[in-house]
This record gives structure tokens, sequence and C-alpha cells, in this order.
């Protein structure tokens, strides 16, 4: 058990801080795979009273050979939903908490604490938003695109840049393709280690440019909004010091993005 800051539902559906509470370890209740096998979705248990705001992140907590690690996870399940929240997690070889995961039986227990922060977000607030994600950094940007999507009054445009190693590792796929049927709302991809558009399904052919993503990229992308962008930026730390920069040198201010 540990303690956490939460959120609970109000009479009126919105939601208010509530002091801090016993958060008791929630239930493991499904795991698939949705890239390459070192990229897993998590869905665990959530009290009722408890719900999500719009990427809100928590942290969890494991034990690997004695020591505690804490990693902070957003979670990447519509606002809407209630009793439970999925995570994206990445796993590495060497990683303490990638050991702890890795571990992760249905059924299990599972602590988190949290949650904490969120994007401040209203329908209509921006003309567009313009998401560069990076890998995992993803995971932010899908309960925005889905909150959007869900509210026929929501007339904001959304350009989606998501960065990734090649094809076979661009996360959340059919979610992502469904969502650019949507007439506002558009998806595009920068592989760094794809050779050759043509190993690509035809669909992500015209969207998809291969290399890194550098500064006449994000210029490309900020000249093809069809409105003025407020940008979004979620990856490593190196990635979002680069789109920072690469932003800045293009004439946006520092008001006009925001850094998970």
């Amino acid at each position: 058990m540990i303690y956490c800051l939460a959120w609970q539902r109000t009479a009126h559906g919105e939601g208010g801080r509530i002091p801090a509470v016993l958060f008791r370890q929630q239930p493991l209740l499904r795991e698939q795979y949705f890239a390459d096998r070192n990229c897993k979705g998590f869905r665990s248990g959530f009290p009722s009273s408890i719900f999500l705001s719009l990427s809100l992140f928590s942290f969890l907590r494991g034990l690997v050979n004695g020591l505690e690690v804490q990693r902070a996870y957003t979670p990447i399940t519509p606002v809407n939903a209630e009793g439970y929240f999925e995570v994206l997690i990445k796993c590495y070889e060497d990683g303490l908490m990638s050991q702890y995961v890795k571990s992760w039986k249905e059924g299990d227990s599972v602590c988190w604490r949290g949650p904490f922060g969120g994007f401040p977000y209203s329908a209509n607030q921006y003309g567009e938003l313009l998401m560069l994600a990076s890998g995992t950094g993803l995971a932010p940007m899908l309960p925005i695109l889905q909150y959007i999507t869900e509210n026929e009054d929501d007339e904001t445009f959304v350009t989606l840049v998501g960065c990734f190693r090649n094809f076979e590792n661009i996360y959340m796929k059919p979610l992502l393709q469904e969502q650019s049927r949507f007439w506002n709302i558009r998806a595009f991809y920068v592989l760094s280690q794809e050779h050759s558009l043509e190993n690509l399904p035809w669909s992500f052919q015209k969207n998809t440019h291969l290399g890194r993503i550098n500064e006449d990229v994000i210029k490309s992308m900020v000249n093809t909004c069809r409105r003025q962008p407020y940008v979004l930026i979620c990856g490593s730390v190196t990635f979002s010091e680069e789109m920072e920069r690469s932003l800045k040198a293009i004439g946006l201010k520092e008001d006009s993005y925001f850094i998970f």
C-alpha cells in the first residue's frame, strides 16, 4: 500500500482533487503486445471513485533484488474509462523496472501512486494541435486524440508525427489508423531505420518520412498545419530538447508548445 493524490468524480461528472488517500495495490487484468515483444500494454484495475484526466501520469513501484524502483507512466486509456486504466511499457534487457514488469502475470497486484499532472485542455481551445512523439512518448497523445474525436463539438485539427525506428516498431497502429479516418486528424511517421517506403503498406507510404526528424521536417509539418498550431512534445530528454531547439529556430515562442 502507498499514499497517493487522487481524483474523484463529482455529481456533475467533473473532476475534483481530494486529499491524499490510501491507495491499495491494483490487480493486473490483462497483458498484450502493441508492437515488438519488448513493448507491452497492461490493463490494471482502478477504484471507481478515481478517474483519469488528460495525460495524467502515475508512478509504478516495484522491488528488484531488494531494491525499490519507481517509474512514471502515462495511461493511454480514454478519459471516460471507468474501473481500469492501461499503460504502454517499453522493456529493456538490463532495466531494473523491466525485470519487474517481465515477471508480471495476470492476476498479480501492482502498486501505483497517482495520478498527477495532466495537460489542461478544453474543446476548441486551440485551432490545431501538432503532436511530436517519439516511441512510447506516443502515450499521452492518445487520450487527447480520442477526447477530441469523441466530442462532436470539438473541431480542433490534429497533426500527429510519430517517430519510430521502423514500421514494425510503430505502436498502436490500428488505433492510429482508426483515428486518422476522422476529418480533422492526420498522422505522419518518421522512421529512422527503415530503408525503403516500398516495404511499407501503401496506406503508410504517402505519410512516412525516412530518416531522423530534424528542423526541416518540423518546419514542413508546421507549414502544412491548417491553423496556427500549438505543439505537444513527448519522448526522451534528448528528443524533447531537440524538438524544442528546432521549434525555436523556426520562430515558435515558448508559449506555443508544451513538453510532457
